[in-house]
């Protein structure tokens, strides 16, 4: 064999170097990853940082998006009772101070240790120390010396904003203040601009990380909490989690892959023939999938793409592939006559897998190149290590280990022992052997084996074949030079009589027919209902674990999220305040945005010009269209009150701040739990925005993933849509029939509708994961409907129910062995307390499921039904067919 075999082995070293560069390509911001390229949210963030950068010094919270280092803790009542009584205002506050003043980290040079009021952002060297609790414990002393209403409170002077303060709020239905609340937060910002003071604030947040998991404890409040890093952290340990999974699973198939390469003398003694058995072909089988997913994952760094946590799929995917392959290639090699020559055995080998294997992998890289045309950076980055780790995988199969395999064939050509190579000598009575491979030869997506592999029965053995017991397979060779030699039966052929004599007849007797029939309509009007009631967008608790300690906090801050948190609105524009015209526009949308569904009335809005004109009506001044109203009295008055830090932050003026420039407002927001919400929520704001002949862009936190959902429906569509116009395009290549064809057509938009449907069942949403997933399926359901239709056009009989009998004992065992082994591979992944695993599994097990009971139930059934003539099939040929 060709040295050049044995390349890849060498080149794997040189491509592994890129893995110097993981750290560096990970891609582990949530907001990027799973959010499109050219999301709006991004713009918006940028017109408004733009305007009103972060000043470490003049920090106010609530007015900057910036915030790199952070801890939100959330704190709710063991007794799930009012968070603002006394004693429980001081446990709170007692625990505010504790963070404050007694969590410190060392300086780099281990000299000095630095509290939060050393790593603070602050207003004039003041830290912000969660002044809310203090307020709500002067007011249980002194009684309501402000004015404490929801969401927002505070005096005529200076506002305050509750709704981000305290949650699930009860209120006085007379005057809307607030009776109790139930849960409160805690927030300390911590510096970033320098790295020195990123990494002290980094290390301030494990530390309370690590005294609230490990030695807080209060018999009188439950906290929940998440700081920057949360969330990034929780997705490296999914990924961690991957690698003891993905060890039991390949242990799993290499056991399996083992016990299948061995071959047996007789089907009676069941001794081992060492000269046949390929062990170490299967071992190589297994090293190929792992050096190239090595390869290709190195070669990619190298070139500096970047990959996120969704890559840490692609090894089980690969393996499958990998497996399946070698799988192939074998069953192609066992079928060659072992009289030959080695070259020429090869040589036969490789003319009739490279079909089956080629065919495999190109709809698989096709599958995940289409992919990669998703906005979505998680998928992109997704489908192409997916595509080059398939390629990798595909040309290492026809070089590095069909060398090996002719290695092992000279060996087996000597007659010398497979693992340990030393020449055995064979009894002169001993026959042909049978194997225990032979019962996973018939792989599903190893059909394409030609006449000479297969060779059919001639047409005078073929009279003795009673029409109702059509078994194609009535003699097994490779070449005429061992037709004469009898085959020992084994337990494939026993399989192929089920499946002729017991199962077809079982499934095309008519009761059973109209039965199936039914079943069928029922699962397409299952699948039509679950497709209309799906769920849309992967939220941001669905990235992390369920026992991940941010996973309580994203269920608590849904209490924030059903009222109160607030929508930030700027007005880019030069606003004459003067013409009261532009004002009466600017005050209409102000209105719009306060009446929507997603959103509360006046009572939760923060702008300075309403306040402004409040103040004109206690004056009962008149607002004239004046320039010393609306110019000169209106910015000294803005310069002046007691919120003047507040609105500092909300204006941008000129150079010698004698105009206004651009402003912004926030309004109060509601109804923003579910992910259908935050879409319709973000849709209806933007076009509001969008209407007003101001320059007006929204912002709220939630949008980088609302945009997710917002184009999730529609990029699953194009993908799929796309995927299925080159998958059925192939599917009309391959095959020479185009009726048959056709219904390959229909049945691969019957399976990839039939996972979409019960998905939603199942509790997966369509996101990002999910639709990886049925890209995928397409590339599934290709293998198992165009495999059985395409048995059913080539097998003898002079019907269809002849033709549905054939098909079957050709390709019913493969059908359930290649769906039920891909369904044990992927087991594992059930057991990980994470969505996107489960998500990935669940979709795969549909596909798996559902394709299986089409290929051996629902696709038998209805072929049966349809006259050969469909198919443009002679009766007096069918039978014949098969030679050509």
């Amino acid at each position: 064999m060709k040295c050049w075999s044995f390349e890849p082995l060498l080149k794997s070293f040189f491509y592994n170097y890129g893995f110097l560069k993981a750290s560096d390509l990970l891609l582990d911001d949530p907001a990027y990853t799973f959010t499109p390229y050219n999301a709006r949210w991004k713009s918006e963030l940028k017109a408004f940082t733009d305007l009103w950068p972060m000043d470490e010094n003049k920090f106010i919270p609530g007015k900057s998006f910036e915030m790199k280092r952070f801890v939100n803790i959330l704190i709710r009542c063991k007794d799930h009772g009012d968070i603002l009584r006394p004693f429980i205002l001081d446990e709170i506050e007692l625990l505010n101070q504790f963070i404050m003043n007694n969590i410190s980290v060392k300086t780099i040079d281990q000299q000095f240790n630095l509290t939060y009021q050393d790593l603070c952002l602050n207003y004039d060297w003041k830290c912000g120390g969660n002044e809310h609790i203090l307020m709500f414990k002067e007011m249980s002393k002194l009684g309501r010396v402000i004015n404490l209403k929801y969401p927002k409170g505070g005096n005529d002077d200076t506002p305050a904003y509750l709704g981000t303060a305290i949650g699930d709020v009860v209120l006085n239905e007379t005057d809307n203040t607030v009776i109790s609340a139930h849960i409160t937060q805690l927030i300390y910002f911590l510096k970033q601009e320098t790295p020195e003071f990123l990494k002290y604030s980094s290390d301030f947040s494990y530390a309370i990380e690590k005294f609230i998991l490990h030695t807080f404890q209060s018999d009188l409040i439950d906290l929940s909490f998440m700081h920057y890093q949360s969330l990034q952290d929780g997705l490296n340990e999914n990924a961690n989690s991957f690698g003891m999974n993905f060890v039991i699973s390949f242990v799993t198939l290499f056991v399996f892959s083992i016990i299948c390469s061995f071959a047996i003398r007789s089907r009676r003694s069941f001794k081992v023939d060492w000269i046949r058995s390929k062990p170490l072909v299967a071992c190589c089988g297994l090293f190929n999938t792992l050096i190239s997913l090595l390869c290709s994952f190195g070669f990619l760094m190298h070139l500096g793409i970047q990959y996120n946590v969704l890559n840490t799929i692609i090894p089980f995917l690969i393996i499958a592939i990998g497996i399946d392959d070698m799988f192939i290639m074998n069953a192609c090699w066992d079928q060659t006559d072992p009289k030959l020559d080695v070259e020429k055995r090869m040589a036969q080998m490789m003319e009739h897998s490279a079909i089956a294997i080629s065919i495999t992998n190109i709809t698989d890289i096709l599958s995940f190149f289409i992919g990669a045309l998703s906005s979505l950076p998680g998928i992109n980055l997704f489908c192409i290590y997916a595509a080059t780790a398939v390629i990798f995988c595909y040309a290492f199969q026809l070089t590095f280990f069909s060398g090996f395999t002719a290695i092992m064939g000279h060996c087996e050509h000597e007659e010398r022992h497979s693992i340990f190579f030393y020449k055995i000598k064979k009894k002169n009575n001993e026959k042909k052997c049978s194997k225990v491979h032979d019962l996973t030869l018939d792989n599903i997506r190893s059909i394409y084996i030609s006449d000479d592999v297969l060779p059919p029965m001639s047409i005078d053995e073929e009279k003795h074949v009673p029409p109702n017991e059509v078994t194609p397979v009535k003699k097994i060779s490779t070449t005429s030079s061992i037709n004469n030699e009898k085959m020992i039966e084994d337990g494939s052929a026993a399989i192929r009589r089920f499946f002729s004599n017991k199962y077809s007849p079982f499934i095309l007797n008519n009761k059973v027919r109209i039965l199936t029939l039914l079943i069928y309509i029922l699962y397409l009007t299952g699948s039509i209902i679950g497709s209309l009631m799906f769920k849309e967008g992967l939220e941001p608790k669905n990235l992390v674990t369920n026992k991940h300690y941010i996973s309580k906090y994203f269920h608590d801050m849904t209490m924030f999220w059903e009222k109160g948190p607030q929508l930030h609105v700027l007005v880019k524009d030069k606003v004459n305040f003067i013409d009261p015209i532009q004002r009466e526009i600017l005050l209409g949308l102000v209105d719009k945005f306060e009446h929507t569904e997603y959103t509360m009335s006046r009572e939760g809005t923060v702008f300075f010009l309403l306040e402004y004109m409040n103040y004109l009506k206690q004056l009962n001044a008149e607002p004239e269209n004046t320039d010393k109203i609306w110019n000169k009295k209106l910015l000294k008055w803005l310069k002046n009150t007691g919120a003047a830090n507040q609105w500092e932050q909300d204006i941008k003026y000129n150079d010698n701040k004698t105009q206004i420039e651009a402003f912004r407002f926030t309004v109060a927001m509601k109804n923003m739990v579910t992910p259908n919400q935050h879409k319709l929520a973000t849709k209806l704001l933007r076009e509001i925005a969008d209407e007003c002949p101001f320059k007006v862009d929204v912002y709220h936190e939630a949008f980088p993933f609302a945009d997710q959902y917002l184009i999730i429906m529609s990029s699953t569509l194009q993908n799929v849509l796309i995927s299925l116009f080159c998958m059925i395009s192939i599917s009309f290549l391959l095959i020479p029939s185009i009726p048959s064809a056709a219904i390959i057509a229909v049945m691969i938009c019957s399976i990839s509708i039939g996972v979409f449907g019960y998905m939603t069942f199942w509790g997966v949403n369509l996101d990002a994961v999910s639709m990886i997933s049925l890209i995928m399926c397409i590339g599934f359901a290709v293998d198992l409907s165009a495999h059985i239709i395409y048995a059913f056009v080539t097998s003898p009989g002079n019907n269809s129910k002849e033709k549905v009998t054939a098909a079957l004992a050709h390709l019913g065992w493969p059908i359930l062995q290649g769906a039920s082994s891909t369904i044990a591979g992927i087991s594992i992944l059930y057991t990980v307390d994470a969505y996107i695993i489960l998500t990935f599994f669940k979709t795969i097990w549909l596909t798996m499921f559902v394709g299986m009971v089409h290929g051996l139930l629902f696709i038998p059934v209805i072929l049966s039904f349809i006259p050969l003539s469909f198919f443009h099939i002679r009766i007096d040929d069918s039978s014949q067919k098969h030679h050509h």
